[in-house]
C-alpha cells in the first residue's frame, strides 16, 4: 500500500465546514488538495494522510477516508509552530509528501523531507506566477521567489495544471513538469442551472492586486442597468487594500457586495450568473471560472485563458490585457444568445475535460 500525505494545513476548513474563520483562507489549492486526497482515499491502494493545522479540533481524525494530523497553530509563534510541523511530518512518515502552491514554508518542508526524512516530494504547481522568477518575485516577493527555487529543484514529481503552464514553466525555469494534472471540478446539475434566472454579473475572488477588481467596479459603474454581485472577502495580508476596494464597491448602487459565502452555498450565486468576470493579471485554471462555466456562465476574462478554451472551445472573451477590449466584448455578451450559446458551451468542456475519475487515475499513474 502506497503511504501519502498532503501537507496543505489550511484545507481543514473543507474537511469540517463547521470550523469558522475560512473567509481568507481557503482557495484553489486547498481545494483541489481537498478533491484529490479524499478521491486517492476511494482506492484502498492508498493509505491517504493530510497534514493540517490546528483549528480546535482533534489530534487525529478520519474524514472521507482520509487520515488527518493536527500540527500546528497559525497564532503560535515561529518556533513552536515549526517544531510542532516538523514532529508531525516525521511521525506521519509518509511514503511521498504532497505540496501546492509556493511559500517560504514549503521550501523548508521540503528541504526536511528530502534531507531528513530521506522521503519524496510531490509539488504541484498553483499558479502561473510561479513560472518565471520574475513573476513570482512581484507576485510572492524575493524571499519566496528565492527559496521556492529549491523546491523545483529538488521535487521528485513536479507537475502543472496546464499545457501552457508547463511550456512556460520550462522555458524559464530549465525544467520540465512530469505531467499535466488538471484540476477536478464535479459536474453541475443542469435541471438546476436550467431552473435559474440568469441576470447578474458575477466576480468572486479574495481583495489582492493581481485579480484587479477595480475592473469590475469600473464595469458596474458603466452599466447602470445591469445587475452586479461581488463576493470578494479581505484578506488578512491585503487588509487596507481590500477595505478601499470594499469601500468603493459598496458606493455602488447597481452593485451588491458580498464578503464571503461558504463554499457549499456558492453555486447558488453561480447560478444565477449570466456573465462571469475574471478581472486577474494571471492565475493558473481558476477555480473560480471552472465553477462558473460548470454553471452555464459565459466567461469575459482580462487575461486568463489557460491553453486558449475560450476560443477553442467557444466558453467566453479573453481581451489579453487589452481594456477596450474587455470592455467591447462586455457589450457582446450583453447579446443573449451568445451569452447563451458560450455558457452552453463551457459547461461541455469542463464536463469533458475535468472528471474527477479521469484525473484521480492520472495522479494514481503518477504517485
Amino acid at each position: 500500500m502506497k503511504k501519502v500525505c498532503f501537507v496543505i494545513p489550511r484545507a481543514y476548513y473543507l474537511f469540517n465546514s463547521e470550523i469558522s474563520g475560512a473567509e481568507d483562507k481557503v482557495g484553489g489549492a486547498q481545494k483541489q488538495a481537498f478533491l484529490l486526497s479524499t478521491g486517492l482515499a476511494e482506492d484502498e491502494n492508498f493509505d491517504v494522510h493530510f497534514l493540517v493545522a490546528d483549528l480546535g479540533q482533534a489530534d487525529f481524525e478520519i474524514k472521507n477516508n482520509v487520515k488527518l494530523h493536527k500540527s500546528f497553530n497559525f497564532s503560535e509563534n515561529i518556533l513552536t509552530r515549526t517544531k510542532k510541523f516538523l514532529k508531525t511530518l516525521k511521525k506521519i512518515n509518509a511514503d511521498t509528501y504532497i505540496f501546492r502552491s509556493a511559500d517560504i514554508g514549503v521550501a523548508f518542508a521540503v528541504f526536511y523531507v528530502k534531507n531528513i526524512l530521506r522521503k519524496k516530494v510531490f509539488y504541484m504547481i498553483a499558479a502561473d506566477a510561479e513560472t518565471t522568477k520574475k513573476r513570482q518575485q512581484t507576485y510572492n516577493g524575493f524571499q519566496v521567489m528565492s527559496a521556492m527555487q529549491f523546491v523545483y529543484k529538488k521535487a521528485d514529481i513536479l507537475t502543472a495544471q496546464t499545457q501552457q503552464q508547463a511550456a512556460l514553466f520550462e522555458k524559464n525555469r530549465k525544467r520540465k513538469p512530469d505531467a499535466i494534472i488538471k484540476n477536478i471540478y464535479e459536474y453541475e446539475n443542469r435541471t438546476q442551472t436550467a431552473n435559474n434566472k440568469k441576470d447578474i454579473i458575477l466576480w468572486v475572488g479574495r481583495l489582492t492586486e493581481i485579480k484587479k477588481p477595480e475592473l469590475f467596479l469600473d464595469l458596474a459603474k458603466k452599466y447602470p442597468e445591469e445587475k452586479f454581485v461581488m463576493i470578494a472577502p479581505v484578506v488578512l495580508e491585503k487588509t487596507e487594500y481590500g477595505k478601499e476596494i470594499q469601500t468603493e464597491a459598496k458606493k455602488i448602487k447597481n452593485l451588491q457586495y458580498i464578503g464571503y459565502v461558504k463554499p457549499e452555498e456558492i453555486k447558488n450565486h453561480y447560478r444565477k450568473a449570466k456573465i462571469y468576470v475574471l478581472s486577474s493579471e494571471y492565475e493558473g485554471f481558476s477555480n473560480t471560472m471552472a465553477e462558473a462555466m460548470l454553471a452555464e456562465c459565459s466567461i469575459l476574462s482580462y487575461n486568463v485563458n489557460p491553453d486558449n478554451i475560450l476560443n477553442k472551445f467557444e466558453c467566453g472573451f479573453c481581451a489579453e490585457k487589452g481594456t477596450e477590449k474587455f470592455f467591447s466584448y462586455f457589450e457582446m455578451l450583453k447579446n443573449p444568445e451568445i451569452c447563451k450559446k458560450l455558457g452552453k458551451n463551457g459547461a461541455n468542456y469542463i464536463a469533458e475535460n475535468h472528471r474527477k475519475e479521469q484525473i484521480i487515475d492520472s495522479f494514481k499513474n503518477l504517485l
